[in-house]
């Protein structure tokens, strides 16, 4: 019983040291939102260089050029889809930080019981504005063309 509870043990460490690294990979790769943009555009650039390869393929083509083509198409819009996915998550991370400094701002000024109501408004606009802003751009980055919903009371 306690070597199979030893041999468990080291089991569950090696597990935990292998998957360490791939956890520090994950937090250690913070793309900022213009060069996941940049990262975006260049895949397009590489799933239109793919698409006119395979629209240049000729009936005289070979069948290994034409699997090369569709290999080439497949690979690109598989790294457009990352970068995507990337680009989606850089933004959200930028509207949760603007947010998040918003309302700690926000608390800040709760405390001031001396500020008046415009004082206040005018310490917090620079930031409600930033908050705003990015979340227009959210909100356009997914076309969300419906008015959320109402709130249940």
């Amino acid at each position: 019983m306690r070597r199979s509870l030893t041999v468990a043990a080291a089991c569950l460490s090696l597990a935990l040291v292998a998957c360490s690294p791939v956890e520090k990979k994950k937090k250690n790769k913070v793309v900022s939102e213009q060069q996941a943009t940049v990262d975006v555009c260049d895949q397009l650039a590489k799933v239109g260089a793919a698409l006119e390869a395979s629209a240049a393929l000729q009936p005289t083509s070979t069948v290994g050029e034409a699997e090369t083509a569709g290999k080439n198409l497949r690979t690109a819009l598989k790294g457009l889809k990352q970068a995507e996915t990337t680009l989606e998550e850089a933004r959200l991370k930028d509207f949760q930080e603007k947010a998040q400094a918003f309302n700690k701002q926000l608390k800040s000024v709760a405390k001031e019981k001396q500020l008046t109501l415009e004082e206040a408004a005018q310490t917090l606009k620079p930031q409600a504005e930033s908050v705003i802003a990015a979340h227009k751009e959210l909100k356009a980055a997914v076309q969300c063309d419906s008015p959320a919903a109402a709130p249940a009371n």
